[in-house]
């Protein structure tokens, strides 16, 4: 099995790239520990979602898009941003990070009675989740133009 660890914001994951198939994603990756498949609030597709809990990944497949992988989702500590481990980075790191890198808009969402902050990078289709000032979850997503067309690494 590939190990996963370099996120590609608007490309993939390690050696994985948006667009792929789910059976080049079993030939790297095996069999998922768990297969789901949710409708996506505010949207009217559904997406199956293999997850991968001994690694901290999760991989998402568009089921309109003929099953190919569009968001990935980790809580690896060892996974990498642009070379660094970005688990070990607070949420001022990781802002900075993304601006070195040409990712400087950005949105915070706040949650208070969860304990809970969401960073948005719109242009990098990336999340990061924060809970009680530590990283829990960094998600990515492939690139859409304004008129919600996929735009392919």
């Amino acid at each position: 099995m590939k190990e996963l660890k370099e996120i590609k914001p608007l490309q993939g994951f390690g050696d994985i790239k948006f667009g792929v198939s789910r059976d080049e994603v079993l030939q790297l990756l095996g069999e998922p520990a768990e297969k789901e498949t949710i409708d996506v609030e505010g949207e009217i597709h559904e997406v199956e979602v293999w997850s991968y809990w001994d690694d901290g990944h999760s991989l998402y497949f568009e089921k309109d898009l003929n099953n190919v992988c569009t968001n990935f989702e980790t809580d690896n500590e060892d996974a990498l941003l642009f070379g660094e481990k970005v688990f070990d980075k607070s949420q001022d790191e990781i802002i900075a990070l993304m601006k070195k890198n040409n990712f400087s808009e950005f949105e915070i969402e706040d949650d208070p009675e969860l304990d809970e902050v969401i960073v948005f990078f719109h242009e990098a289709h990336m999340q990061f989740v924060f809970e009680n000032g530590r990283l829990e979850l960094v998600s990515w997503a492939v690139a859409m133009n304004d008129q919600e067309e996929i735009l392919w690494p």
